[in-house]
């Protein structure tokens, strides 16, 4: 069985993040070990779920494609937005 993502998402762009778990970000830590965060891609809702690694002032996140768990579907960086009001995450190519 194959698996589309579910959209198209563009490398080296910084999307911000609306919300993780629910709620507004307090810090990194908060995208670390299982989650899940919602982005705004071009104006619409774009969820990731699965496993954050922090490290370096960033968490690497590895979506899956089954509400957090399977198979990989893109790998995300989550960094303090330029602007230090909030955060951002980029599709990287791993």
């Amino acid at each position: 069985m194959t698996f589309q993502a579910p959209r198209s998402i563009g490398s080296g762009v910084r999307y911000p993040v609306r919300e993780v778990h629910g709620r507004a970000p307090d810090g990194l830590a908060d995208f670390a070990g299982q989650t899940s965060f919602l982005l705004d891609v071009d104006g619409e809702d774009y969820r990731v779920e699965g496993p954050g690694l922090e490290g370096d002032g960033q968490v690497r996140v590895f979506e899956k494609d089954e509400q957090g768990f399977g198979k990989d579907i893109r790998v995300w960086t989550v960094r303090p937005s330029d602007d230090g009001a909030g955060f951002a995450a980029e599709h990287t190519v791993s």
